[in-house]
């Protein structure tokens, strides 16, 4: 069994960021801050007035976060390939990586579902009800199923980065590389979870406070609106670029790809 240290991924993600810093700036620059700042712009998409833009902006964002994940994976991988060809993987590869994310997601929702029905029964949480918004404690169970089988198909990304393979391929593989390191990969999940919610928490209370003092409250169309984006964005990026990164080293570790050379070569196309 190969072994797995997530010290060891963390060096090494530190070493490929100093390195390389420019150019996995420039994906998350135009995959990741664009998408946010023009969403901010437009709206939110659930607001009952939001525009079809809005909503189409939204699914693009995701759509392109996922593309961003799979580029700084292959990038972060090697061998050195060029920033246009990252890029093109993860279009390329887009359409597996969603269907395998699709299928977890079906998946999870089945387990929640049934451990939630036998949870209420035994009054151990509280059940959503129709037209109400869903109880802390439901929350809070939602987000551990979620972590606990993110653990292991976290590592279809970059799976999709540098394997071939349809969805149901990447979940395999996946399991089989991932299953005998379950509680270090969830360790790392719950590191990337805590960090998702701290930027959050410091994009709305913090950032934003300051903000909404100088310039207004943030509205579509709005100067504030653009400067939360941006800034929200860039923070965002920043930590999606070193998380994935890790995963990245995570997967060459358990894949045996530790002696591949990472880099980028240059920026062309």
């Amino acid at each position: 069994m190969r072994e797995l240290s997530i010290s060891r991924a963390w060096e090494e993600a530190k070493d490929i960021v100093a390195r390389e810093g420019r150019l996995l700036a420039a994906v998350a620059l135009a995959l990741i801050v664009l998408p946010q700042v023009l969403m901010n712009v437009v709206g939110p998409p659930i607001d009952p007035q939001a525009t079809q833009i809005a909503r189409a902006l939204y699914i693009a964002a995701i759509l392109l976060g996922f593309i961003a994940q799979i580029a700084i994976n292959r990038l972060a991988i090697g061998p050195s390939v060029t920033v246009g060809e990252a890029i093109r993987q993860g279009f390329v590869r887009l359409i597996s990586l969603f269907g395998a994310l699709v299928l977890v997601m079906v998946g999870m929702l089945v387990i929640a579902v049934i451990i939630a029905m036998v949870l209420g029964a035994a009054k151990l949480i509280t059940l959503p009800a129709a037209g109400h918004p869903p109880p802390a404690s439901f929350i809070a169970f939602l987000l551990l199923i979620t972590v606990l089988v993110f653990a292991i198909f976290q590592l279809v990304f970059p799976l999709a980065a540098v394997e071939t393979g349809n969805p149901i391929h990447l979940l395999t593989r996946s399991w089989e590389l991932g299953h005998r390191h379950y509680l270090r990969l969830l360790g790392f999940v719950l590191i990337v979870f805590v960090g998702v919610g701290v930027i959050a928490a410091i994009n709305q209370f913090a950032i934003g406070s300051v903000i909404i003092l100088l310039l207004g409250r943030p509205s579509p169309g709005t100067l504030s609106a653009l400067l939360l984006g941006l800034i929200g964005g860039t923070i965002q990026a920043a930590f999606t670029v070193v998380a994935a990164v890790m995963l990245a080293r995570i997967y060459t570790q358990l894949a045996g790809r530790g002696e591949a050379q990472p880099g980028v070569p240059n920026s062309g196309t």
